[in-house]
């Protein structure tokens, strides 16, 4: 298999073979040998834990004699397992050329990603491209993509990489393919017949990758060295890579004067000749991860205060670009890091306890990184006695903002509980009924009844903590308080603001609930519930409670409002309407209230007041030409969304106009006798004009035959004197408490957890303003969207109910426009109330979305704890892009600031000891420089790059080999390079 490797060549002859298996064993040579050893001198220590150089060195072999024919294999039966693996990557390859050519011309990073099993092994292959834009500079993308050779400074701020794979910031790659074997870690000998299977399938396709494909074999994967080995050929022409780590860190290596003297020794470079073109790119890594008591913005439902809160675990990430400590690179692979402390701080810096204090800061840590994107050799003093690499005064800060895995989201984490009694939910018939269980009849049911009651004495809470639970549900409001003015204080329950309002409006095709009601506390403390039968119990223990208060004439308690009811003028009538943005057990709450406010108050007549103002005050009779008296009327009948329903559909059933408008027939009749009373002398166009203009209804649905008829039957009447009431309380009271009180399962879940949902976006919702993050304001858009389309999916029930609910309620279409907007088309309420929840895919995306929400509402408010001042300009890039640059004196001071109050916490807490140094003069948490030469440029092109490009190219062409234009010009750049990378922490060094 070693001897296969050289054909990634020109196809050898038998002669020159063992030359290029000696050149293959100089570049594997390992790294870090020690001073004045030469590379050749640790042929074969496969074993050994030390890796090559973090850099690259090109090597040419020349052959003189002729090239042998191609040796193809077509009968694979008799294939060995190099040729095998081969041909997988060789077609892997070929796909991933498709790619770059379908994409070609894009400028997003493109990544491609296979599986392949082969002797019950899982193998896989990354393949990943960052366009020119993201890695301009680098070694080998500035040279692939036509930068001038010998170009003397390739170094800048691209050289360290955020959110990139590991192997862009080491090796400067750009274009590149990962082989590894799938949760497995392998040996140095396996990783190099693994590269020399994948350089020859890339070798077979490389015509088609501009700029060449290097390749990478992960070595110890799975541990902390994650070390690589890597190769690029281009005709005759190779680069090899390689990584060393060790655990312990030479002193001499620490600074910048022992790593330029050991970068001369290892490349056998002249200090005195390569002089200042070498080029130096340094960053230094400071990390902060504790910060002082941070509580997000206290919510009007306050928290859970279930003493059996489940606390369930959120699901979803959110959807920021702030990367989480096992986040990484986009489309790299989890093991295959971010930036230059891809190593988990935590590892270092984080005690063993996972409860913290700031366990409920979405902000893991921040990093700062302070830069030296490029300068000179012996441009800074750096040596074991001085430095002037001075942090605070680098050129360039810039701050990367990890967020914490799993961070406690309450409101989605209720949403998702309560998600989970759904199929509890569907075994309940009745609430009431659910809570008596039956006898058992047999002895095998008597025990499994006895168990059944042991659980459930444990998963449901006392008798003592459900009472708390109930006078906790009692003492808030069942309908919210209107704003008295547009700055309306949101202290008490209930209370909401002019603004609130409006963005309640947005969630009104919700149909859930408002924020501080009664119903909106049963939900909450309903999803702190370890089983759906507590939620039932709670729920049962309020409607007994509100029962007794019913039965007690009991008023409700001060301050609480009345529920607020409206009319619908197309609908013809003075019947009045409960808000049908609010779900149906929120409206029978708001009916049973209204009906006991009514028998307490004994009022049975609606109030009017005419005033000179008014419609009525400038009507006059037709024939008299007397003023129209406006007559005191029967307090209108009140309804609920479900018996507009039922009458509507009654109204659909009846063909004849005549005996449609019977349904209605009483109100007329108490209205025609009242104003006959109050204007003896009207006729039927007087009443007719007086409900058109001074009430604002219209009389489409009524016949005019009907209501002259009407008109000469009904005797005049006052409505103080009218025996028959239009709305009764008993009634219209007993109904609503035998709806609430026998409401079944799955209603009673999906109503409970509409409100909750409406609550949990009008929390996250209002609290988003014009001028907060751009990114807040979309993902509230987003989950709004998400939540109204799962939601208001169509009606679910009969289709023929359906239809007869549309062509009855035709005539109420454009209702909310005539009363302002401010309400529900009251024909899409009709016919869009579903009876059981949205599919599984819609519901997990509203979900998804409203925790993105919330994770990012959270986020925000964290970080504007954190950076103050003039630093809160940096919270919107921090959201959007998970870094930001630190640009002002005064955003460094609040970052500096930041950073010098994490470590006094983490002294003061005892995580590190105290030692009396500052912030910037103790070790920063890692330490990278990346050491680029290039020989000086004698023309254009540099003469030294031209000898040793022409040198290649000629190689490769006398080899035989196919040389596209891009490759070549990578040999002519890429020749004379030598790059080290080396990263120093505390306890270990990479380079």
């Amino acid at each position: 298999t070693v001897a296969a490797a050289g054909s990634c060549f020109a196809p050898p002859s038998r002669k020159s073979t063992g030359k290029l298996l000696l050149e293959r064993a100089v570049v594997a040579a390992p790294a870090l040998e020690p001073p004045g050893q030469s590379p050749g001198s640790s042929l074969g220590t496969s074993s050994s834990s030390r890796g090559g150089a973090a850099g690259f060195s090109v090597e040419v072999a020349q052959d003189d004699e002729q090239n042998e024919g191609v040796f193809e294999i077509r009968d694979f039966t008799t294939a060995s397992w190099f040729e095998r693996i081969t041909h997988k990557i060789t077609l892997a390859c070929k796909r991933w050329a498709g790619v770059l050519t379908s994409a070609k011309g894009e400028s997003d990073e493109l990544l491609h990603r296979e599986e392949f099993d082969l002797a019950d092994v899982t193998y896989e292959v990354l393949f990943q491209f960052v366009p020119q834009e993201q890695a301009l500079g680098t070694p080998l993308a500035a040279t692939a993509v036509g930068a001038v050779a010998g170009q003397a400074d390739r170094l800048g701020l691209h050289t360290f990489p955020m959110r990139a794979h590991r192997l862009q910031r080491w090796f400067g790659v750009h274009h590149f393919v990962v082989v590894s074997v799938k949760e497995q870690t392998i040996d140095m000998d396996c990783a190099r017949t693994i590269l020399s299977a994948a350089v020859l399938a890339t070798h077979g396709v490389a015509p088609s990758f501009e700029p060449p494909l290097s390749c990478f074999v992960p070595v110890d994967r799975q541990g902390r060295r994650r070390r690589y080995l890597g190769e690029l050929v281009v005709g005759a022409a190779r680069a090899a890579y390689s990584v060393d780590s060790r655990s312990a860190v030479d002193p001499s290596l620490e600074h910048l004067e022992g790593l330029q003297a050991f970068f001369c020794r290892k490349f056998s470079e002249d200090p005195e000749q390569i002089g200042r073109s070498l080029m130096i790119g340094a960053r230094f890594t400071y990390f902060a991860d504790r910060f002082d008591a941070w509580e997000p913005a206290k919510s009007s439902t306050g928290g859970t205060g279930d003493p059996r809160n489940r606390g369930a675990a959120s699901g979803g990430d959110a959807s920021v670009a702030a990367l989480s400590p096992s986040d990484f690179g986009a489309g790299a692979p989890a093991d295959d890091g971010t930036n230059g402390v891809e190593d988990k701080a935590t590892a270092d810096h984080h005690g063993e306890s996972e409860e913290d204090e700031g366990e409920d800061d979405p902000v893991d840590s921040v990093h700062l990184h302070c830069l030296w994107p490029s300068f000179p050799r012996d441009s800074f003093v750096d040596n074991a006695e001085y430095s002037e690499l001075d942090p605070r005064a680098a050129p360039y800060w810039k701050l990367r903002l990890v967020r914490r895995d799993k961070a406690p989201l309450p409101l989605s984490e209720k949403l998702r509980a309560l998600l989970e009694f759904r199929k509890e939910a569907r075994t309940v018939r009745s609430a009431g009924a659910s809570l008596h269980s039956r006898a058992p009849k047999t002895a095998l049911a008597s025990l499994s009844f006895a168990i059944q009651e042991s659980l459930e004495a444990i998963l449901l809470p006392s008798e003592k903590e459900l009472q708390e639970l109930v006078q906790r549900c009692m003492a808030c409001p069942i309908a919210p308080t209107p704003p008295s003015s547009g700055n309306a204080s949101t202290d008490s329950p209930g209370t909401v603001s002019a603004r609130e309002q409006g963005w309640a409006r947005r969630l009104a095709r919700l149909r859930g609930g408002r924020r501080g009601t009664r119903l909106a506390k049963i939900a909450e403390l309903g999803a702190g519930m370890r089983c759906f039968k507590g939620a039932v119990l709670l729920w049962c223990q309020v409607i007994a409670e509100m029962r007794r208060q019913w039965d007690n004439l009991e008023p409700p308690s001060p301050g609480f409002p009345s529920p607020a009811s409206q009319r619908i003028g197309a609908r013809g009538v003075r019947t009045e309407h409960l808000d049908f943005a609010n779900c149906i057990a929120h409206q029978k709450f708001e009916m049973l209230q209204r009906s006991v406010e009514d028998r307490a108050s004994g009022g049975l007549l609606a109030r009017h007041a005419t005033t000179v103002d008014s419609p009525a005050a400038q009507l006059h009779l037709q024939a008299a030409d007397d003023p129209l008296v406006e007559p005191m009327l029967l307090q209108p009948a009140l309804m609920t969304e479900d018996m507009v329903l039922q009458l509507d559909m009654a109204a659909a059933s009846i063909p004849d106009p005549a005996e449609r408008a019977e349904l209605f027939c009483r109100e007329m009749r108490s209205d025609i006798a009242a104003f006959k009373a109050a204007n003896p002398r009207a006729t039927a166009g007087d009443f007719i004009s007086w409900r058109q203009q001074a009430l604002g209804l219209g009389l489409e649905r009524f016949p005019r035959p009907w209501l002259d008829a009407l008109w000469e039957a009904v005797t005049p009447q006052a409505a103080e004197t009218q025996a028959t009431a239009l709305f009764e309380p008993e009634r219209e009271a007993e109904m609503a408490l035998h709806y609430l009180e026998n409401i079944e399962g799955t209603q009673l879940l999906l109503q409970v957890f509409r409100v909750l949902l409406c609550v949990s976006l009008e929390e996250l919702g209002e609290a988003v303003g014009e001028s907060d993050p751009a990114q807040l304001r979309v993902l509230r858009d987003r989950a709004v969207a998400a939540c109204l389309q799962a939601f208001s999916g169509g009606f679910r029930g009969s289709s023929s109910a359906s239809d007869g609910a549309r062509g009855a309620a035709s005539h109420v279409g454009g209702a909310a426009a005539d009363d302002g907007g401010g309400e529900v088309d009251a024909l899409g309420v009709l016919v869009d109330e579903v009876d059981d929840f949205p599919d599984e895919e819609s519901l997990q995306a509203a979900l998804s979305a409203v925790e993105s929400l919330e994770a990012t509402s959270r986020l925000t408010s964290s970080l504007r704890a954190k950076l103050t001042g003039e630093a809160a300009v940096l919270v919107e890039e921090l959201l959007g892009h998970g870094e930001v640059a630190v640009t002002s004196n005064a955003q460094r001071q609040v970052t500096e600031d930041l950073f010098a109050r994490s470590r006094v916490l983490a002294q003061t807490q005892g995580r590190e000891a105290p030692d009396g140094r500052g912030f910037f003069d103790a070790l920063p948490l890692a330490k990278e420089f990346v050491l680029l030469y290039q020989p000086p440029s004698d023309g254009p092109g540099g003469a030294t790059a031209g000898r040793s490009g022409e040198m290649a190219v000629n190689a490769g062409a006398g080899a035989g080999a196919v040389v596209t234009p891009a490759g070549e010009r990578w040999i002519v750049g890429t020749a004379a390079t030598k790059r080290m990378y080396v990263e120093v922490k505390e306890h270990h060094m990479r380079v």
